[in-house]
């Protein structure tokens, strides 16, 4: 007989509507709620936001630009959702950053899809808890890189696979093919590691849990689900590339294919030889070395602040398996190999950067997730670790003092009454939450700590934007807007030898800029593709611009570090400083004025 209360539950649909829809309304405010507080990042956040205005500006999706120069670095897909964001909202914080933060709210959307389908309603919502309150998967939800992108897809990729299998039907072609198509996003968005890594974490599964363990999942009719998905992937992978490679050829004088030279070659050996192999292997090609132990170390850390709970976590899951790892919660060994994976391959490549191991969060997840069901259910106990999340709250509270007053010491706060105010009302929200933690602690309410802790937590990262403001470096947004009014179409924008700290400048100002100096690294072989298209743009120090100054009809905006003024207004005396932010330094040369001297 159905009870009252039975009729007050929610029904399964309803239940799965309510909690996506709260999921995906909290990780937005807290992914892009403040996300305008922060000027864009240079280089990164410079870098991903000019090529996809340079997409818009010259309506060229097929060849990403950076500086007017073709960039071969990376696919185009976070470049065209990019480029969507601006054609339809403009260009300004918001719109640059939401395109990533969305994809990073899809991802904890997708690991509580995930994990419903292979656990429960509770282990689904705490996975996704888990995974929007991590420290590196939320800064890089925030900061515009290709990264999250990625990371995102490889994920979705992955969890389509496990669910796949453990489907029948229509469901499991959903997944099936779900599998293809974001396998097929992520080589779009980042070469074939979208396709290697997610078909490597499959094949270890199978070795796992053993060739008849593994094949005895599937049937005859999955034969025809695979081809449909070598297909799905094929149409959505394939056709950029051969575009790219047909409007991007060899000329006559590469060498071949395999070689190291770069000199004539075209997109297909800069993309896959350049960027997949020789960065892979050769140190002097990535120049981002790390010790081999470097993911190691940084993996944990990533996991901040539930990482304390982790190695509970893990040998739970060990005792419950009961050496029946191959039959039993091979759900969880599948997230197991995947996390472990990505970090062992990442640990072996000569390029390292942090955010190469964002995946490994949404599986890591996953595990914790589990785990705290179980804890929430009283099935498992975690006092010790309880009370050092705890104390991470008090003692992250109290390193804000040292770490303001070394930066004061060292001249790097650039507004020490903004980081003052910040750092202290984000130390009060830590000390206030782990405040009632204890006392929750103290009285034994387990169910209302963890609610406590998240609810912590999760106001503590909404201060990312306004507390990473404090330690970039500066941008020149201010710069721009002060001058974009009065720009003339004769007007020219000068980067004096150092384009680096200066990405964002084309991005407000929507101009290209002429560069004293040569190209930056990154920007060479594009240079090389065009050599001589862009020759007027680059100019020799200091010569060749005391020429280019001669000859303008129009003013000069020269921006250049505050560590140069002194010396440019030597060499042009008519030179004047009209701003400042930072170590950036923007000066003038007068339309009348502007022959150098």
């Amino acid at each position: 007989m159905e009870t009252t209360a039975d009729k007050k539950k929610p029904s399964g649909a309803r239940t799965w509507i309510l909690d996506i829809s709260c999921i995906f309304a909290l990780s937005c405010a807290l992914y892009l709620g403040l996300s305008f507080l922060r000027p864009l990042a240079s280089p990164d956040e410079g870098r991903y936001s000019e090529i996809p205005r340079e997409m818009v500006s010259n309506s060229d999706y097929v060849t990403p630009r950076l500086n007017g120069m073709p960039y071969f670095y990376k696919p185009p897909m976070f470049y065209w959702i990019q480029a969507a964001s601006i054609k339809h909202f403009g260009i300004n914080r918001i719109s640059l950053r939401a395109p990533n933060s969305l994809i990073a709210v899809f991802g904890i959307v997708m690991t509580y899809v995930a994990a419903r389908a292979l656990f429960d309603r509770k282990t689904a919502i705490f996975s996704a808890a888990i995974l929007s309150t991590s420290a590196l998967y939320l800064a890089m939800g925030q900061i515009v890189t290709l990264d999250m992108a990625v990371a995102v897809f490889m994920s979705a990729a992955m969890f389509s696979f496990i669910v796949a299998i453990k489907r029948s039907g229509v469901w499991r072609w959903i997944w099936g093919l779900s599998f293809a198509a974001f396998m097929a996003a992520a080589v779009l968005t980042k070469g074939l590691i979208g396709v290697l890594i997610p078909c490597a974490v499959v094949f270890l599964y199978m070795l796992a849990i053993g060739w008849k363990n593994f094949w005895g999942q599937f049937g005859r009719s999955d034969i025809w689900l695979a081809l449909a998905g070598v297909a799905l992937f094929m149409a959505i992978a394939l056709p950029w590339h051969v575009l790219a490679a047909l409007a991007n050829p060899a000329f006559e004088n590469a060498e071949g294919f395999l070689s190291k030279n770069g000199d004539g070659q075209g997109f297909l050996w800069y993309y896959i030889i350049h960027e997949h192999f020789l960065r892979y292997i050769d140190e002097s090609t990535s120049m981002r070395y790390q010790p081999a132990w470097f993911f190691f170390a940084l993996a944990p850390v990533g996991l901040i602040p539930w990482v304390v709970f982790a190695p509970r976590a893990l040998a739970e899951y060990v005792s419950d398996s009961r050496g029946q790892f191959r039959t039993k919660n091979t759900e969880l060994l599948y997230m197991a190999i995947w996390a472990a994976f990505i970090v062992c391959f990442f640990s072996i490549s000569k390029s390292k950067l942090p955010p190469y191991i964002t995946p490994i969060y949404p599986a890591t997840a996953v595990l914790l997730g589990w785990w705290a069901a179980r804890w929430w259910d009283g099935r498992s106990r975690a006092a010790p670790e309880s009370w050092t999340l705890a104390a991470l709250g008090y003692l992250g509270a109290a390193a804000f003092v040292p770490i303001y007053f070394i930066l004061d010491a060292k001249g790097k706060l650039y507004d020490p009454q903004y980081a003052a105010v910040a750092m202290s009302l984000c130390a009060a929200v830590m000390v206030v939450g782990a405040s009632i933690s204890v006392a929750l602690l103290l009285k034994r309410r387990t169910r209302a700590f963890a609610l406590s802790a998240f609810a912590t937590v999760f106001c503590f990262m909404l201060f990312f934007n306004p507390i990473a403001r404090i330690f970039q470096r500066p941008s020149s947004e201010s710069l721009a807007k002060q001058i974009r009014p009065e720009l003339g179409d004769d007007d020219a924008i000068v980067i004096y030898t150092d384009y680096g700290i200066y990405q964002d400048l084309p991005v407000w100002l929507e101009r290209l800029p002429v560069c004293v100096g040569n190209p930056p690294e990154e920007q060479k072989f594009g240079f090389m593709r065009e050599r001589g298209k862009h020759d007027s743009r680059f100019l020799d120090a200091d010569a060749g611009f005391a020429r280019f100054a001669q000859n303008r009809k129009g003013a000069i905006y020269m921006f250049a570090r505050t560590r140069d003024v002194e010396r440019l207004q030597k060499l042009y005396p008519d030179a004047k400083l009209v701003g400042r932010e930072g170590f950036m330094a923007m000066m003038k040369i007068d339309k009348k004025d502007n022959a150098g001297k």
